[in-house]
């Protein structure tokens, strides 16, 4: 595993596309559920990687605002599996000083995967060694639209002079207005597209797509995208 130390240039926010977990069971013969269950297995190595990395952030698409378009019972072993894996991670990710944050539109969850996911976020809240962001029931679009209207309100109200507004005024408007952009985005699955995920917040960041399929991500395919990242030169437009 990469030390933080060893790198000339280390991602303090790595973003991750988690794909490939259907494709893997169905080129498996496994039920779809297989998949997202090893694909937990691949989130637990990501994020042990990345902390061991020195990585500070890890934001991770568990959960599209298009997902619900998927059969009924794919969505019901999702939140499921959310809700187990919350409660079972917990002492694990409490005891790494891992910090778990939600980004998105959770009240939607079925309410076992919800109250699940919140008293994961509460109960980790003083974790100080990385942070893990879940973009659950997540859109980029959304997350755009919801912000421009808290501004629009403020304008309507006298709160705000349209004048003043700029880039700092939209981005404290989004979810995790704290956050620094993402150094790097990881997608697996051998897919080329940003999938509706921090659209926004993606303007300067590194792209690396991967063949490998997500539950086959490991400490040894995230080493050589921190290797790839370190290995970049980053102009920011200049």
């Amino acid at each position: 595993m990469i030390e933080a130390r060893s790198l000339a240039v280390t991602p303090r926010h790595v973003a991750v596309i988690m794909d490939g977990n259907r494709r893997w069971a169905k080129e498996r013969g496994l039920p779809i559920v297989e998949g997202y269950r090893r694909g937990v297995n691949a989130l637990r190595s990501a994020v042990r990687s990345a902390a061991a990395a020195g990585v500070e952030r890890l934001t991770v698409y568990g959960f599209s605002t298009e997902n619900w378009r998927r059969e009924a019972g794919e969505v019901g072993l999702l939140m499921q599996l959310y809700a187990a894996c919350a409660q079972s991670e917990k002492p694990d990710l409490i005891r790494q000083g891992v910090r778990v944050e939600v980004i998105g539109e959770l009240d939607a969850f079925a309410f076992p995967a919800r109250a699940a996911l919140r008293d994961l976020v509460a109960s980790t809240k003083g974790g100080t060694r990385i942070t893990l962001a879940l973009a659950l029931n997540y859109s980029g679009r959304s997350e755009i639209v919801r912000a421009v209207q808290s501004i629009a309100r403020d304008v309507a109200s006298a709160r705000l002079s349209p004048d003043a507004i700029d880039e700092a005024t939209l981005a404290s408007r989004m979810y995790a207005p704290h956050a620094r952009d993402p150094d790097l985005l990881i997608r697996t699955g051998a897919e080329h597209r940003v999938s509706n995920f921090l659209l926004y917040q993606l303007a300067y960041t590194e792209l690396l797509t991967l063949p490998v399929m997500w539950p086959d991500f490991d400490e040894r395919q995230f080493s050589a995208a921190i290797e790839e990242f370190a290995s970049r030169q980053r102009r920011f437009g200049s």
